[in-house]
């Protein structure tokens, strides 16, 4: 199978994805002459649901640009690969019914566990898919790609979302706040890496003068 196809369907499961995220946002229903005190009052329950559709449309997004980088690099398609990224896409797929029950229910045990296990899933998912294209050969680069750029990335993800499934049976609030941090794992190095490059380039500015 072409990779191209690969790539065409994930984008668009992605795309739906996003879209059955934002169909849990509705307006709430406001008398036409209503108090700005009435309308904060109307939309303050609907917080919880925002957060939570921000959070999934992040994760969404973070998976969608590392599985555009990660195919970038795929010299073919195999038959085990096409599998593992259905795997992906499955659990991916399921994330709009967690982020609806979180949305909810933002501090109870099971809607915040539940979330953490889908979150779970989907980067052990992405991280078998970069394990299988090492060991198959399929990767540009080998070995070298996926040291630079796959556990850096995945692997602590992985980790820290599965550490939020034992902490809901601790502390719900610290469990919820271990999710935050998963898609902090991908922004956080992007801006370091770019502070860095730009500090450099003032550095050789200055040097020239």
């Amino acid at each position: 199978m072409p990779k191209y196809r690969i790539e065409v369907f994930s984008d668009a499961v992605m795309a739906i994805i996003i879209t059955l995220l934002v169909l849990d946002l509705r307006a709430p229903e406001i008398d036409a002459h209503a108090t700005l005190h009435e309308y904060l009052q109307a939309m303050t329950p609907l917080v919880p649901k925002f957060v939570s559709f921000a959070l999934s449309f992040t994760m969404v997004a973070i998976f969608w640009v590392n599985h555009y980088y990660f195919f970038r690099r795929i010299k073919r398609a195999t038959g085990r690969l096409v599998w593992l990224n259905n795997l992906l896409l499955f659990w991916l797929c399921l994330l709009p019914f967690p982020t609806q029950f979180l949305g909810e229910h933002p501090t109870d045990q099971i809607p915040v566990m539940l979330y953490g296990v889908d979150i779970f899933f989907c980067g052990a998912a992405f991280q078998m898919l970069r394990w299988h294209a090492s060991r198959a050969g399929l990767l540009e680069g080998g070995d070298e790609v996926v040291r630079a750029h796959g556990p850096r990335q995945s692997v602590p993800s992985v980790i820290l979302s599965g550490l939020s499934i034992v902490l809901t049976l601790i502390n719900v609030h610290v469990a919820l706040a271990c999710l935050v941090l998963v898609p902090l794992l991908y922004f956080v190095p992007q801006a370091w890496r770019y502070a860095a490059s730009r500090l450099s380039a003032l550095e050789q500015r200055v040097a020239r003068k």
